[in-house]
């Protein structure tokens, strides 16, 4: 009996090496930089972003990267010219569109390690920097004279003023009103967790949830003041970002 514990002993420190041989699969690589790309969606819209990143060590890394995403206001809702079928639908009272172009400094921390090629490596996210918001006036189609039946459609900037559900007939092409685009600075900021799961060591694929804030000097007119609508001065979104992308080893 006696003889037999040394074995038992040495049965339960070998167990869980043994276990560790499936589990670490192969040599680990030291990484120096990753790149990577995606598509997001928020609750007022979406984007597309890109990041470099720099491993400062095995679980920190420098982020430099670049946002662009589309902001609507809450109170845009489509309409239709109901006399017209083939009419493009249009946000009634929308003056302007906003792009957001978020160029961005951040860090991203390792939290757990992909143990296993078939794991998930998490990671905690944040990053700060510029936005800058690319205010682009919106063009409409309008009906001469105003009243059914048009006799003709011309298209204008639109007018609170002077337009109404009377005589917009549709929206006009998005292009037009690119040459009139105004910048309105702020800030930006955001804190994220990602879940990153290739199967390629090299590789990177994985998904992204956070929120974001975007913070101007003053409102940015989105919306014509109609009937109580106020625009907004701070933009709070939680977003979700499909990634992909590849890890170097120099």
């Amino acid at each position: 009996m006696r003889s037999l514990l040394p074995l038992a002993f040495l049965f339960l420190v070998l167990t869980p090496a043994a276990g560790q041989q499936t589990i670490y699969e192969e040599t680990r690589v030291p990484f120096k930089r990753e790149m990577l790309g995606g598509l997001l969606i928020h609750g007022d819209g979406w984007g597309v972003q890109f990041y470099h990143g720099k491993y400062k060590t095995a679980r920190d890394r420098r982020l430099l990267g670049v946002e662009l995403v589309g902001m609507k206001h809450p109170k845009e809702v489509k309409s239709f010219n109901p006399y017209y079928e083939d009419s493009r639908g249009y946000f009634y009272g929308k003056e302007n569109a906003l792009l957001i172009l978020r160029p961005t400094y951040g860090r991203k921390w390792q939290i757990t390690d992909k143990i296993r090629r078939s794991g998930v490596e998490v990671n905690f996210i944040w990053g700060i920097g510029p936005s800058l918001g690319l205010v682009k006036p919106v063009y409409l189609q309008i009906g001469k004279p105003d009243r059914i039946p048009y006799e003709t459609i011309v298209v204008e900037k639109y007018d609170p003023a002077k337009h109404d559900v009377q005589n917009i007939y549709g929206r006009a092409s998005w292009f037009n009103g690119l040459g009139e685009v105004s910048l309105q600075p702020g800030a930006f900021g955001r804190i994220a967790f990602s879940f990153e799961y290739s199967g390629n060591v090299t590789g990177l694929k994985g998904i992204e949830v956070g929120a974001t804030m975007d913070a101007y000097g003053k409102e940015v007119p989105i919306m014509a003041q109609l009937e109580g609508v106020e625009n907004k001065q701070f933009f709070f979104e939680f977003y979700l970002a499909i990634q992909f992308g590849k890890k170097f080893v120099q």
